[in-house]
Parts: structure tokens; sequence; C-alpha cells
């Protein structure tokens, strides 16, 4: 999916935070998923799912860091929700709060004899940190880039899932084929009603 979302002139890094952003909003937030309640989280439930989120390598998550990163994905869900309003400004308004309170600044870093490469975030940056700065700077280059149609909220009733959309046609309206399949089976019922017996 990175590749897909490099040709509409976000790189690679930039959309892998875009999609592990998408991964946070929906293990953490949101009431509904496909047509059903979502169960409340807590304790043990969210830093599993916070864990689930984010790649193995990123290190251990404890409370804590998941209550924190479920904080970070609140705020990115209000963005996201803007967008998909198409309320640019106001999403803009967001972001550029984040990411003062992220404390988000260009920074080059190497690891040992790796080569330089940008970082957003200071050398002693926690686990959060790294993530809430990444994602924040990851949003505003996909809203910088004219390209924020590329994530959306599931169109489907009952649903408040994010989804990337990596498609050529970009035509993407729901999280997935359960919900598409959902909403052309009630509109066909719906059909069927209406024509009667």
């Amino acid at each position: 999916m990175a590749d897909e979302l490099d040709g509409a002139r976000l790189d690679g890094h930039h959309a892998m935070h875009l999609e592990t952003g998408v991964a946070l909003i929906n293990a953490l937030t949101g009431e509904h998923v496909q047509g059903r309640a979502k169960p409340a989280l807590g304790g043990h439930d969210l830093v599993r799912a916070a864990a689930g989120a984010l790649a193995p390598a990123d290190g251990q998550v404890d409370l804590l860091s998941a209550e924190r990163l479920q904080a970070v994905a609140s705020r990115l869900r209000e963005i996201i929700e803007s967008l998909s309003r198409r309320e640019h400004d106001e999403a803009a308004g967001l972001l550029n709060r984040m990411l003062a309170d992220s404390q988000a600044r260009p920074y080059l870093h190497r690891h040992g004899e790796q080569s330089w490469h940008l970082h957003f975030h200071s050398p002693d940056a926690d686990l959060v940190q790294q993530w809430a700065v990444g994602l924040a700077v990851s949003v505003a280059a996909a809203l910088g880039d004219h390209i924020p149609h590329r994530v959306g909220l599931c169109a489907a009733p009952r649903c408040d899932q994010v989804y990337v959309d990596a498609s050529q046609a970009q035509i993407k309206r729901f999280c997935g084929l359960a919900c598409q399949n959902r909403v052309k089976a009630a509109a066909y019922r719906a059909r069927a009603r209406r024509s009667g017996p």
C-alpha cells in the first residue's frame, strides 16, 4: 500500500506512518465496527490493542503508554473526521496544534554507521512521543500534498472505522468488503420492499 500511496506524492515513510495512524485510530478509538458496538478498552485489552497496532520492533507497550497512544489516536480521529467532512481549515488548525504540542522539529540523526536520516523528534523521545510526532508530521504531509481524500471514515451505518484509499480511482467509501456488502444488502432489501410481492 505504501508504494501505491507514493504515486500520490506521499513518500514511503509518511505512507507507513499514515497506515500506522489508521491502525491506532481503529484499534484504540471509535464506537462501532462493521455494524457492531465496539467494546470499551481498558487494562490489558488496551495494552494489547495498542501493541497490535504498532510494529513488534517498536518495543514494549505498558498501560501508561497505551493510554497516551489512545489520546494521540483520539486527536488523529478528530482530524480525520474534519477531513472527511471536507473541513480542511479546521483539520489544519487541529493538526497545527498537534504539531506544536508534540514539539515536532526536523533533526538529522544516525544510528552507528548508518546513513543520516531525518527525524522530527528528539533523540531521547520515548515511544509515544516518537509516534505522536511522526503521525502528526505524516498527516500534515498528506494535507500539505493535497491528498487528504486518501484517508476517510467508513460510510456504512454503525461503523466508524478509518481507511486509507490506495486505489487508483480514489473512490473508496467503506473500511472493507464486510461493510460494503452490508450496505449493498440493505439497499437490495429496501428495493425489494418498495417493489412489493
